[in-house]
């Protein structure tokens, strides 16, 4: 009895712990492969990246020596951007939302969180960098997000 009760209870640990082990192991594979993208991209550049920053929708790279930042889009076939921030003149955390009335309170909501810089020639956008959407696949945390563009936005405004 005590043979069965042990082989059921790993089949059940096995069962449901299998895919969440998986999703983990999965999600480890796609961050290193995005890693290496990344340094790859910044080799080829001749840069030292001094942060690294690796989400599901976006992974960025800085060179505070050289100021430049890299921008790597997994999602978008690893497209990539590489800006040279001496041609930045500003930096800001754009925060875009709507506000709605539910029971007679007006609320307002974040649907996107972007880095916008804007360049010292002309002042007009050279690049925007989209932390948040709310109509995005990958809806992450809206305040982990925030948190991230705003710490970001510090490290390029000091590498200006």
């Amino acid at each position: 009895m005590e043979t069965s009760s042990t082989i059921i209870g790993l089949s059940l640990f096995v069962l449901f712990m299998g895919p969440i082990f998986y999703a983990l192991y999965r999600q480890g594979l796609k961050e290193k492969r995005n890693k290496k993208a990344l340094q790859n991209l910044a080799k080829s550049n001749n840069m030292n990246l001094d942060h690294i920053e690796i989400s599901n929708a976006l992974v960025l790279g800085l060179d505070k020596a050289q100021h430049k930042l890299l921008i790597l889009e997994p999602a978008n076939a690893n497209q990539h951007q590489l800006i040279d921030l001496s041609e930045v003149n500003k930096t800001s955390v754009i925060k875009r939302s709507v506000t709605f009335t539910e029971n007679d309170k007006k609320n307002t909501k974040i649907i996107q969180i972007s880095i916008e810089l804007l360049s010292k020639s002309n002042h007009k956008r050279i690049s925007e960098i989209l932390f948040y959407d709310e109509d995005g696949a990958d809806n992450s945390d809206m305040e982990t997000q925030l948190f991230t563009a705003s710490r970001w936005n510090n490290l390029i405004q000091a590498s200006l």
